[in-house]
């Protein structure tokens, strides 16, 4: 990383943490975009750049917005589709992460019903754009049932784990102090790939 984005990234970081700090002591409805950029330190054009709107301050700690997509596209064309998916997905789920960041960030949307929601419209916005990425990448054509039960299946299994991270902080087995290695991951989501094929889950059906 060259000298220009080591800065930005510094700039990024303490946006984020400034914005979080103002959002908790608050209220996030109750703070401007305008607050965040004194408190921070830089220009509102800066923030603006870096943050569109005040609700991606939020999102970006939780890493809801473009990156299944994203990871699924930078796989090599040749790839076979389960295989990107299974990649895709190891990618997000080791993608590096700000857990002091990741903490408080929940804090204030679970403290926010307004931004529950907006916060759902992005992984809405999310899902149709792994859906899209999975059409073309399959060459098939829109509304395409097993291109799209394809597309959520691979969003259910993001979403088990991010339901399973939650469990295992409150049940203390996992705190945000540890760093979970990238290899440990990949050997639990290859074992859940692997139960899911062997014992894949039932259709409904009508007889």
């Amino acid at each position: 990383m060259g000298l220009r984005e080591e800065n930005a990234a510094r700039t990024r970081r303490t946006i984020l943490d400034v914005a979080l700090g103002l959002f908790l002591d608050h209220g996030y409805e109750s703070t401007t975009m305008e607050e965040i950029a004194a408190a921070a330190g830089v220009g509102s054009s800066t923030l603006y750049r870096y943050f569109a709107s005040k609700d991606l301050l939020l999102v970006e700690p939780l890493q809801v917005v473009g990156r299944l997509a994203d990871a699924l596209l930078r796989r090599p064309e040749q790839e076979p589709i389960e295989v990107a998916l299974g990649e895709m997905l190891l990618d997000v789920l080791a993608a590096p992460r700000e857990h002091s960041l990741v903490t408080r960030a929940q804090a204030v949307v679970l403290a926010t019903p307004s931004v529950r929601g907006r916060v759902l419209e992005l992984v809405a916005d999310e899902r149709r754009d792994l859906e899209q990425a999975v059409l073309a990448r399959m060459g098939r054509e829109r509304g395409d049932l097993q291109a799209l039960m394809t597309a959520r299946t691979a969003g259910l299994v993001l979403e088990y784990y991010s339901e399973l991270s939650e469990q295992m902080q409150a049940d203390g087995v996992w705190t945000p102090e540890v760093e979970v290695r990238r290899e440990d991951i990949a050997v639990h989501l290859r074992e859940t790939l692997a139960r899911l094929t062997t014992a894949p889950p039932l259709l409904p059906r009508l007889p």
